[in-house]
């Protein structure tokens, strides 16, 4: 008798802990469902866009630099279509002092990586100091190389001043 008792009492303790450990995916957050690494992925590619942002507000040109592949481009999509250039006029201008700092604050992002390629999108608002100046997306194409971890190849924007949103305790 006391051999089933036990038993059974060891089986409830099994279903107890298969319920707890079970991830059902109506009820878990996203991030416990993904892959294993996947989440140190997903922030390391916010971490390197991140550097991009902390190199404007301290007018580091360097810092800036290595955040970009060295075959990098620029884009802005508007209503009239989509140009693309360089990277070097703007890390030459992320570099220069100036007389208010660029504060680019990001937020509600989304990540996506799969292997070495990873990207990013997210809202921003674009300050001159304590001044709004425009709001948008940033599309953002990262690569991850051996040599220099994750890089952006490529990031395109939108800008615009009307109907904007602004970061999570900050307004225009």
């Amino acid at each position: 008798m006391k051999a089933l008792t036990l038993l059974g009492l060891m089986m409830g303790v099994l279903v107890m802990v298969a319920a707890v450990m079970h991830k059902d995916p109506m009820t878990q957050p996203l991030a416990n469902l993904a892959p294993d690494g996947a989440q140190t992925e997903e922030a390391a590619v916010v971490a390197a866009v991140e550097r991009l942002f902390e190199a404007m507000r301290t007018n580091d040109g360097d810092l800036a630099a290595s955040v970009f592949h060295p075959e990098a481009r620029l884009g802005r999509a508007t209503e009239d279509g989509i140009g693309f250039s360089g990277v070097d006029g703007f890390v030459e201008r992320i570099g220069q002092p100036k007389d208010q700092v660029w504060d680019e604050p990001i937020w509600d992002w989304e990540v996506q990586v799969e292997g070495r390629l990873g990207q990013m999108w997210t809202k921003y608002a674009f300050y001159l100091g304590e001044t709004f100046s425009h709001c948008g997306i940033d599309a953002i194409q990262l690569y991850r190389s051996d040599d220099a971890g994750w890089q952006i190849t490529q990031l395109v924007d939108t800008s615009r001043q009307d109907d904007c949103w602004f970061p999570p305790g900050r307004g225009d």
